[in-house]
């Protein structure tokens, strides 16, 4: 199998280059920008789970978007593992975790999710840990694409057996059960299907943990057609299977089970106490595509579906078994769920996910909830500690959450920001938020600024519309009044609907209104024009009083079916539709023209309307294909005749990355994408809103810029973890997005991007270069009046307070660095310096814990780019009734022999908080080598409206 292994890391080595051929800058000089996370600080969709009973506290955790994660305190606190970009895994999406019971250090890790959304993303394979998750190092699989589970023997961590689903929207030949007894340097394929391997796969997979050579295996046929469906098809093939002498050999399970062509997933469990007891949840609803998951009933009469789901029971090892139960909370959408896992010490004490928790203590006959809530939590995934079956982790759309007491109380999931954002708006309000839509677990809004000085779970909140995938739009006036779903209205301050009298025009009964997943809404930045689609584009100029339809029926007429589709899954829909099947799904109105709107459609379509809608003419470009999703369509800001657009077609099979590039209305179309690598396939594409020919796209795998106009693109991932980048906005001087699995971040004051983009040739040639910072204002960093939360308490950083700048360094000067911020009168604000000696926290004189009083690092000397923030310094001091702060030490800005002033020593302010500088006109010096740089800044007063004399309250606890 070593060809094996070699085709796939050249697989992977596809997926994940970077032509640094086609990058326009080196990467050096993007490496002072920061990625903020700016949450929400609450959970998002969770799959893999496992732990080792050796270490009843540790868990793991892979985030279907969000990467892997590790607790080693049941839950309190967890953090991320696998997000360095040398040493990490380079996908969010996780399928599958197991962790070696004769060795804790051994991990492996499959990626792909297998709990197939039509939102969900790929895998590349499986990864390997030696060292507990700090190192991981690539083992083969790639092209499994999605793996539903992993189970190492119990004595033998290198015998490793893989279930790999295989690719959800064509057939692959890399299907099946795989088997290492190498620890994954060499894999064997040891279970497919005899009949169509290219279309079954494996989803779940469980050994005998007192015979380990005894497996069982489940195989599931299944696709998602490249349009809107909830469920995925049930393709003939799929079954439970059995071996006993490791994998070499197999045969299906049949006695008592279904074994109709419409059978879906099937978790299975096996009894430790008792392996001849082995439990089944199947998925089988006498039919092969479901109806929606909104149908008001289930098809009645003769001809209607005979489901066969349920809980199975087997007491001879599978030889036979007994259908215990069938009620359809234990198994409904079993495609999504299906999962059950046995007590270790008794086997009548089972568990099975749904959208509840269900535990049963008679060997399945009755269930009851322990864990759930309403709205439906859904859940995924459950491992259950073998030494103390009161240990137990559980993944859910929610997050992760540990049980040790046996699932009568849980740890928390609002610790793991991993939420699966669709897109992100932002309103106008100082500290601006940011809005979009969680998957599974409604909307959010998110300030980007606390006043409390950390973001915390103060500073997010759900939104009173808008779900788990539709489009939260805050009013340009005001923030608090929010639009989305078409018509709907709310206040957020207040948590109420707002009747505004309008509605949307009537459906057409020819033309019944149809629907995606996520449908756009958007305000024109000319006139403010509100518009929504679905098949048809809607506007409105009255803020929701009245509604116009301006256009008629824009997707395809009878679309093609993908050569990719199989004839089952080609049958799946779920919607009524007539000969189109397609959404409008994404709006452009021109920000400089509020005549001009252009439209992309989820079935490979791009109108434009000249005219406010009266007329739209079909611009597409010649290459695209039915089900080629414009995933976002962008207006240029600076000419009325240029337009980009994003192209997904990962639906068909095609992860190539597309954006199409017009400057002349649409009559001519050039795909720009060279150095986006495949498997980026776009997202997202935004020009910037002051510099032209500035370009941000946002991929599956990361974000990309580009310096001109698209010709050619290199990473601005920088600091943020690989992970589905959906969404990507301009709000003034900082760049926002919305990640399917990491929430969302923000780039602060990437003013640095625009003057490369105008200058970057004589930036990169030059010795050293100080940027022009951005806006600036003269704003507090903010405090936590009384006690601050502990650092075990989720919380991310505010924006540096003071003057962001940023500088670069074509190569390591021989000089300290300094940089100077020099008022009107002439007087230094502030200074740092590159040489500024940074001693540790003295920790024998300190009455707090060091994490408090951790001082700043200098600027860099370091060639590349660099930011610092320059703003009042407050002295370090020794904790509450210390020692007063010890004089400046000796560095560029303090010379030996300077004389510092008392008063030159500014003080912490009230409330534990430092000061700040004031408004008015700055000069940052940057000095190296003998050479002087200077730029202007000015500092604005507070956007606020603060009363006069206003200032932070003092901390009325403090009993210094």
């Amino acid at each position: 199998m070593a060809a094996v292994r070699l085709l796939c890391a050249a697989f992977l080595g596809v997926i994940l280059a970077i032509p640094a051929s086609a990058q326009q800058y080196p990467a050096e000089m993007l490496t002072g920008l920061q990625w903020r996370d700016v949450g929400p600080m609450r959970g998002g969709r969770t799959y893999a789970v496992a732990g080792n009973a050796a270490q009843p506290n540790t868990f793991y955790m892979g985030s279907v978007g969000g990467g892997v994660w590790k607790t080693e305190t049941s839950g309190r606190t967890w953090f991320p593992i696998a997000d360095d970009p040398n040493t990490g895994i380079p996908i969010g999406s996780i399928g599958a975790i197991a962790v070696a019971a004769s060795n804790p250090d051994i991990v492996y890790v499959g990626t792909g999710e297998p709990d197939i959304r039509s939102q969900h993303s790929y895998g590349i394979g499986v990864f390997k840990s030696t060292d507990a998750g700090k190192t991981w190092h690539f083992i083969g699989l790639a092209a499994t694409r999605q793996i539903g589970k992993i189970v190492i023997d119990p004595a033998d961590p290198d015998r490793v057996y893989v279930a790999a689903l295989g690719h959800v929207y064509k057939a692959n030949p890399e299907r099946g059960v795989y088997r290492t007894t190498d620890g994954g340097a060499h894999w064997t394929k040891v279970l497919a299907s005899a009949k169509d391997p290219n279309d079954v796969g494996a989803v779940d997979l469980v050994l005998d943990p007192q015979h380990p050579r005894t497996i069982y295996a489940s195989l599931w046929a299944t696709r998602r057609p490249p349009w809107a469906v909830y469920s995925p098809s049930n393709m003939p093939g799929g079954g439970l299977y059995k071996s006993t002498d490791g994998g070499d050999t197999w045969h299906q399970l049949t006695n008592g089970l279904p074994t109709d062509g419409f059978v879906g997933k099937i978790g299975v469990a096996v009894a430790p106490s008792n392996p001849n007891r082995v439990y089944a949840v199947v998925d089988d609803l006498g039919t092969a595509t479901a109806p929606s998951f909104r149908a008001s009933a289930a098809a009645k009469g003769p001809n209607a579906p005979k489901p066969s789901g349920g809980i199975y029971v087997s007491d001879d090892a599978g030889a036979t078994w007994r259908l215990v139960n069938d009620e359809r909370r234990l198994w409904g959408r079993g495609w999504y769920f299906g999962q059950m896992v046995v007590d270790p010490t008794n086997p009548d004490r089972a568990y099975d996910v749904n959208t509840a928790t269900y535990m049963t203590l008679d060997a399945g006959k009755t269930w009851v909830p322990v864990k759930g809530a309403p709205g439906g939590d859904d859940y995924h995934q459950l491992w259950i500690n073998p030494g103390d079956g009161n240990r137990i982790v559980l993944s859910s759309d929610q997050g992760t959450v540990v049980s040790v007491d046996g699932a009568k109380t849980w740890s928390t999931w609002y610790n793991q920001p991993t939420a699966q954002i669709y897109h992100v708006t932002a309103d106008n309000h100082f500290p601006y938020r940011l809005y979009g839509a969680q998957q599974d677990s409604g909307a959010v809004r998110v300030s980007t600024w606390s006043r409390f000085g950390t973001l915390s779970f103060r500073d997010w909140e759900p939104t009173c519309l808008a779900g788990e995938s539709d489009t939260a739009v805050p009013d340009p006036k005001n923030g608090d009044v929010l639009y989305g779903s078409g018509d709907r209205v709310c206040n957020q301050a207040l948590n109420l609907a707002i009747t505004t009298g309008g509605k949307l025009p009537p459906a057409v009964a020819a033309d019944p209104n149809r629907k995606t997943w996520t449908l756009p809404q958007v305000f024109s930045q000319a006139d403010e024009t509100l518009y929504y689609s679905n098949q048809f584009v809607f506007h409105t100029r009255d803020r929701g009083k009245t509604w116009v339809k301006i256009s008629p029926d824009l997707s395809r007429v009878h679309p093609e079916v993908p050569k990719t589709l199989d004839p089952v899954t080609a049958k799946d829909i779920d919607q009524p539709m007539t000969d189109r099947f397609g959404v409008v799904y994404t709006i452009s109105p021109s920000p400089i023209d509020a005549k001009t709107v252009w439209v992309g459609t989820d079935d490979g379509l791009i109108h434009v309307t000249r005219d406010d809608g009266a007329h739209w003419n079909d611009v597409t470009p010649p290459a695209m294909t039915a089900w080629s999703k414009v995933s976002q369509i962008e207006a240029g800001h600076f000419d009325v005749e240029t337009a980009y657009s994003s192209v997904d077609r990962h639906r068909l099979a095609d992860d190539q990355p597309y954006i199409y590039r017009t400057h002349d209305g649409g009559k001519t179309w050039t795909n720009a994408v060279n150095g986006i690598p495949n498997g980026a396939f776009v997202n997202s594409v935004k020009e910037d809103t002051k510099q032209k020919g500035l370009l941000y796209a946002a991929t599956e795998l990361r974000v990309y810029v580009s310096f001109d106009d698209g010709d050619h693109w290199q990473p601005l991932q920088l600091n943020m973890p690989v992970t589905s980048v959906r969404d990507i906005i301009v709000r003034g001087d900082d760049l926002a997005v919305a990640t399917h699995g990491r929430g969302f971040w923000v780039l602060d004051q990437m003013t640095a991007l625009r003057q490369i983009a105008a200058n970057g040739k004589q930036i990169e040639s030059t010795r050293a270069w100080l940027f022009a910072p951005g806006t600036t204002w003269a704003i507090r960093q903010g405090g936590q009046d009384g006690t601050p939360l502990p650092h075990e308490e989720p919380q991310e950083v505010n924006p540096p307070a003071g003057v962001l700048v940023y500088y670069w360094l074509k190569t390591a000067p021989t000089s300290p660095v300094k940089l100077e911020l020099v008022d009107a009168s002439g007087k230094v604000a502030a200074c740092v310096a590159s040489d500024t000696p940074v001693k540790p926290v003295d920790t024998e004189v300190i009455n707090v814990q060091a994490y408090w009083e951790q001082p700043p690092p200098p600027p860099s000397a370091e060639l590349g780019m660099h930011r610092i923030a320059l703003n009042v310094v407050t002295p370090r001091r020794a904790g509450f009734g210390g020692p007063p702060p010890a004089p400046p030490p000796v560095d560029a800005c303090h010379p030996v022999g300077t004389k510092v002033p008392p008063s030159e020593a500014p003080t912490m302010g009230p409330g534990r908080e430092a000061l700040t500088l004031e408004p008015g006109n700055y000069i940052i010096k940057l000095s190296v080598d003998g050479q002087t740089l200077t730029q202007a800044v000015t500092i604005l007063p507070d956007p606020r409206a603060l009363p006069k004399g206003a200032e932070v309250m003092p901390d009325e606890d403090d009993d210094q």
